[in-house]
């Protein structure tokens, strides 16, 4: 409802700055062909009815035409839950082949994971991994060059940094990925 109805009404075309955050479950399809992001109220046997495709998510953002995209991602698609419950009974390690669904020009992706990682939990700040460290990064810690700019680069590089080290704390490898213009200026003041 909200990309149907919501959305079309708020982007201004090519001047609108789109910023998406999504935290939760991830799926792939039994095929390994398409990704879907499964919101509350989702049915993970009826991904193509109830989940929402990041295909379909790009199509229609890319049909009204916002002047750039920036997306945050704290989901996996590995099948399995951060407290490593399966979510999805034939879920099994997942390999998509397709170049990380042809991410459109104008857009930034964060993702929390490698597609076949789990995205883990951080309970001290009852937040995951990754967007404890996105939340803090955005607050000033990743501008690496103190130029009072933060950059998709800048901040990839410094949620990478603790993400990995946090992961591995906890006995896990995650590795945040980003697609998209890493000299792209997220953030100023």
């Amino acid at each position: 409802g909200a990309l149907n109805k919501w959305l079309p009404g708020k982007v201004r075309k090519n001047q609108t700055d789109l910023i998406i955050y999504f935290a939760g479950h991830g799926l792939a399809s039994s095929d390994g062909k398409e990704l879907y992001l499964l919101p509350q109220d989702g049915d993970t046997d009826l991904l193509e009815r109830t989940a929402l495709s990041r295909t379909e998510i790009f199509k229609m953002i890319t049909k009204l035409s916002p002047k750039s995209v920036t997306m945050f991602l704290d989901t996996c698609y590995s099948g399995v839950s951060r407290d490593e419950k399966t979510l999805l009974a034939s879920a099994r390690p997942v390999r998509i082949v397709a170049d990380e669904q042809d991410t459109p020009d104008n857009f930034t992706i964060f993702s929390a994971s490698q597609l076949d990682q789990i995205s883990s939990g951080f309970k001290e700040a009852k937040h995951g991994i990754f967007s404890y460290y996105l939340m803090k990064g955005l607050e000033g810690p990743a501008d690496g060059n103190s130029d009072k700019a933060i950059t998709a680069g800048e901040l990839h590089a410094y949620v990478l940094k603790n993400v990995k080290q946090q992961a591995i704390r906890l006995g896990r490898e995650q590795v945040p990925e980003l697609q998209g213009d890493g000299e792209r200026v997220l953030v100023r003041w």
